[in-house]
This record gives structure tokens, sequence and C-alpha cells, in this order.
């Protein structure tokens, strides 16, 4: 009579052992993104990357509404009357595209769907808009940049993982990531600027009598003001130095922090962040 083999109890435990490791591992490169879970569709599909291409006529001072997913969304001036939408998508089976023009309001939608598992891509949505210069701009991604640049007109961009960077605008911008730096440069207009982790850049001016906020808990505040400035200001941060390189009529300085005038002080600029300096130029 035959006797199977017996395992050993260090042969289980390392097996045990490997089989965790790999777990482990799995987990790390689904919270990364590297692994994603999707249903539907054949790898060949779920491999395939296209390029949407569309175009709206529309009147003047048009609205873009932009909703994306792990990819950027970039907006940049072009002629009058028309905008461009430019889309990479990747992985089809798993992405709902739409586009459409709603009265004056060009609507760009891209949303992750199904489940299963892919190693090594995920599905994602890359948009590029081309918008007449006085146009509004809504934008919102995840794990990706949003970047803007040349428009006259309002706007509202978000995104949860990546940087914003506005250049080159006019208008009312709020502007909000939970990791990533903002930068806003050769700008005018009124800008609410909030991050969780990231520094906070502005060149340009405020608008009289607009209301500006910048605020982050992890990062570093650096504004240069273009011109003479007429801004009053208030500056705070818990763990670093808050100061001027210009002169300004100052009621409280210590190292933490600022609070005065620029020229007579018709707009107010609050700085607040946690964790780093803050500078005016």
């Amino acid at each position: 009579m035959s006797t199977a083999p017996l395992t050993s109890p260090t042969t289980s435990v390392r097996t045990a052992r490997s089989a965790l490791i790999i777990a482990i591992a799995l987990a790390g490169l689904l919270l990364s993104g590297c692994i994603s879970i999707t249903q539907g569709g054949d790898a060949a599909d779920a491999a395939t990357e296209k390029i949407q291409n569309h175009t709206y006529s529309v009147s003047d001072n048009p609205t873009v509404d932009i909703t994306g997913f792990n990819g950027s969304i970039e907006i940049v001036v072009g002629d009058d009357g028309t905008v461009d939408i430019e889309t990479k998508l990747t992985i089809l089976s798993r992405v709902s595209y739409s586009t459409r023009l709603d009265g004056n309001t060009v609507f760009v939608i891209a949303k992750q769907i199904g489940s299963g598992f892919s190693l090594g891509r995920s599905p994602r949505a890359e948009i590029k808009l081309i918008v007449p210069r006085n146009t509004v701009v809504k934008a919102r991604t995840s794990n990706g940049t949003v970047r803007v640049t040349g428009v006259t007109g309002d706007g509202d961009l978000a995104t949860s993982n990546g940087r914003i960077t506005v250049s080159g605008v006019n208008g009312q911008f709020d502007l909000e990531t939970s990791n990533g730096k903002i930068s806003m440069s050769d700008v005018e207009g009124q800008f609410k600027a909030h991050t969780t982790n990231g520094p906070i850049d502005f060149s340009g001016s405020l608008s009289a009598g607009s209301n500006n906020s910048f605020t982050t808990s992890n990062g570093s505040i650096d504004v240069v003001f273009s011109g003479e400035p007429d801004v009053e200001v208030d500056a705070r941060t818990s763990n670093g130095t808050a100061k001027s390189e210009r002169p300004i009529l100052a009621t409280t300085t210590e190292k933490t922090r600022l609070v005065g005038k620029y020229g007579a002080g018709s707009a107010t600029l609050e700085l607040r962040t946690s964790n780093g300096s803050i500078n005016i130029r």
C-alpha cells in the first residue's frame, strides 16, 4: 500500500507566506492604479486606445462643463464661435463617454464603468478643449492635472490628485485639489485656491473689491504682485514664517503672522498654511 507524501510544516508556512506576499503586492498595485478592476470586453478591447474629436458652434460667452477621470483636462484659447474637443480614451469597454451642446453650454462627460481585472493599465480619459477667449470653464477630474490658459471668463476647477495650473486668465476662479500644487501665473481677477498637500504660487493682480484666499495644509505660499497692489493681507502659518519683501502698512508683524495693507486695501487676500512659509513680493 502506497503512502501519500507528507507536506512538512515548514513548507506549509512558506506557501502561506508566499500567498500573503502576493496578496499584499496585488493590493498595493490596486491602490497605486497599476491594476484595475473591470468587467466586460476581451483583452484586445481592453487595451484599445481611441481619440474622439468633436466640434460645436457656439455663440458669444459660451460655457464648457467637463467631467473626467484618471486623466488630465486642458483648456486653451482658439477661434471665436467654435469649441473643439479632442479626447483620448483608454480601455474603451470600461469608459462611458459623451459630448453635447445644450443652449450655449458644451458638456463633455467621461466616466469609468464596469468591474473586473486588468494588469498594468487603467481606463482613463485625457481631455483637451480649444475654446473662444471669452468662455466660462467648469472642469473636474481625478488623478490628473487641470490646465487653463488664456481664458477671459470665470472658472471652477477641481481634481482629487493632481496639479491645477492657470495662466494668462482673467476672471473669478475657484481652484481645488487634494494632493497637488496650485499655480496661478500672469493672472487678473478674483482667486480662491485650496489644496491639502502642495504649495501655492501666484503672480498677477487682484481685482479691486475682490475677496481672495489661498489655503494649504502642507506647503508654502508664494505671492508676486504685478504693479502696485491695492490689497489688504492676512497671512498666517503654524510652522514657518510669514513675510513681505515689498513695503507694507502692517498692523501685525510676527514670525508666523503678517497683517497689513498695500495701497488702500480695496481687495482682500487671506493666506493660510499649517506647514510652510508665506512670502509676498
